[in-house]
């Protein structure tokens, strides 16, 4: 699933930003919550957002060119769509809840139960989404503060997602377990629309990073279906179920 924890982005600020001002360290785990949130368009865009759409520049050892990488992603339902472009490569793949599949070179595959089980547990703790269930004051996530202004979220019990901000409360890392073992860095923050996101991520070793090209959230329906296409010809994501 390192493909699709690409997704989810977070780093390090590059020389040439404009440092923030330093705020006063937060004391509690919901003062960083809402520290963060500010630093990434505030609390009002996420709460109200249903899904998004992102595009991406993957490099990756392996990879002889770049690949590029569209995501759309449901918050509410358990539905991630992926789609994938190369060289010799037209991909699209999609979680949609207990069941996926796989459509490539007008061939389609479903998924088996452990590949669903592997995108399924990785959607609750897509950062962005974090942001949005933080946003929203949803029941099912909890916080928990850490030394170094890591904040642990969980949902529905179970741990999610850890992430790092640096003292002004801008996300700097996050990992998708409770070490370290698996830590994307962050770059440099942009806007993109109402929110403030990383332009890049990247694993230590530099064996895979990311270059984000756009990011936009969506409020309302989201515009694609999360089915799999009755044409197996397409892989436009807004035809597929046409």
């Amino acid at each position: 699933m390192k493909g699709i924890a690409a997704m989810m982005v977070v780093g390090m600020l590059l020389s040439g930003s404009t440092p923030s001002p330093v705020v006063a360290q937060p004391e509690t785990a919901e003062e960083l919550v809402e520290v963060l949130l500010e630093q990434v368009g505030g609390r009002t865009a996420w709460a109200d957002a249903t899904g998004f759409h992102m595009v991406e520049i993957l490099h990756a050892a392996g990879l002889t060119l770049p690949a590029v990488r569209e995501y759309w992603v449901d918050f509410s339902a358990r539905r991630i769509m992926e789609k994938t472009t190369t060289q010799s490569v037209h991909q699209l793949q999609a979680l949609d809840r207990d069941t996926g599949w796989t459509l490539r070179e007008g061939e389609l595959e479903r998924w088996s139960p452990d590949v669903v089980a592997d995108w399924s547990s990785f959607w609750p703790g897509i950062p962005t989404r974090v942001f949005h269930l933080l946003a929203s004051e949803d029941p099912s996530v909890s916080v928990q503060l850490r030394p170094g202004n890591r904040l642990d979220v969980h949902v529905d019990g179970r741990f999610a997602v850890w992430i790092s901000t640096d003292d002004t409360g801008v996300p700097v890392a996050y990992g998708r377990a409770e070490s370290h073992a698996l830590t994307h860095f962050l770059g440099r923050m942009e806007d993109y629309g109402p929110v403030r996101l990383w332009t890049s991520a990247y694993e230590p070793g530099d064996e895979w990073r990311v270059t984000m090209v756009d990011y936009e959230l969506f409020q309302g329906r989201l515009p694609v279906s999360y089915s799999p296409p009755a044409n197996r010809e397409t892989h436009d994501p807004a035809r597929i179920g046409t």
